[in-house]
């Protein structure tokens, strides 16, 4: 298992890369948004990326912003979303970043109608296969997370869907975010029915209402049960600690419960 931390888009890149070297993670993840860390700004940067990641032997992992519109029936708006997305996919490239994740992510109320529900999974479907073969080109392997949101929701059983129709696209779980949908019963349901296509997976606690990115044990996630439902499916991939907090201890004694609790 490796551990990973999440960058701070408003926080210079460079300095992300140090920290995660100084607190001791295998790697770190890169988010790709404003305002400090656009592809422009990182595609700057890379030289300076590249060296710091070979000097603290650190890798990378790509992440988007959620709000990112994949679905929208909008075509010229989906259509400039996705030529971001490639945009990003070349990124990756140059940063030598081999996965990338996107988010099960929809605006507005299309979700809570049946007609718009079709709209929104048939555009997901048809925009991932798209980014899903861009990413072949540039040995990028693309990732769907699941999110969190109880109004226009994309459940587990539309994720199942987007996920059956697109070959070769992986799941990126968070915990928290499947907490949130449906307590630790969403928790093991996602490990169990995406068991075999699980590439990373995201962690942090909430109290099951909103998604907080509390540090472990700050909120009512049971990471002792989530920690051996992975172990059951064998995982062993990346981890990150979407832990959103000025308090860096905060954060590496999160990773500290983690490793204990593999152990």
């Amino acid at each position: 298992m490796k551990f990973g931390k999440l960058t701070n888009p408003t926080v210079d890149v460079l300095k992300e890369i140090k920290t995660a070297h100084e607190l001791g993670f295998d790697y770190i993840e890169i988010g790709i948004e404003g305002p400090a860390e656009t592809p422009e700004i990182l595609l700057k940067k890379k030289k300076h990326i590249l060296k710091l990641l070979k000097k603290y032997k650190l890798f990378a992992l790509g992440h988007t912003s959620y709000w990112i519109d994949l679905v929208t029936d909008y075509e010229p708006v989906r259509r400039g979303w996705i030529e971001e997305s490639k945009k990003m996919i070349r990124l990756c490239k140059e940063l030598e970043i081999k996965l990338l994740n996107f988010h099960a992510f929809c605006i507005g109320s299309y979700s809570s109608d049946k007609k718009g529900k079709k709209i929104v999974l048939n555009n997901f479907v048809k925009s991932l296969k798209e980014l899903v073969e861009y990413g072949k080109k540039y040995n990028v392997e693309i990732m769907l997370e699941n999110m969190p949101e109880r109004h226009d929701i994309i459940e587990l059983k539309d994720f199942k869907y987007i996920i059956d129709r697109v070959q070769n696209l992986k799941v990126h779980l968070d915990i928290g975010h499947a907490y949130i949908y449906d307590g630790m019963k969403g928790v093991e349901n996602y490990i169990k029915k995406f068991k075999n296509k699980i590439v990373h997976v995201h962690i942090h606690d909430n109290h099951g209402q909103c998604d907080e990115h509390l540090p472990l044990g700050a909120g009512s996630i049971d990471y002792k049960k989530v920690i051996k439902l992975l172990k059951k499916i064998k995982y062993n991939k990346t981890i990150t600690f979407e832990v959103f907090s000025k308090d860096l201890d905060l954060l590496e004694n999160s990773m500290k419960k983690v490793k204990k609790l593999c152990k």
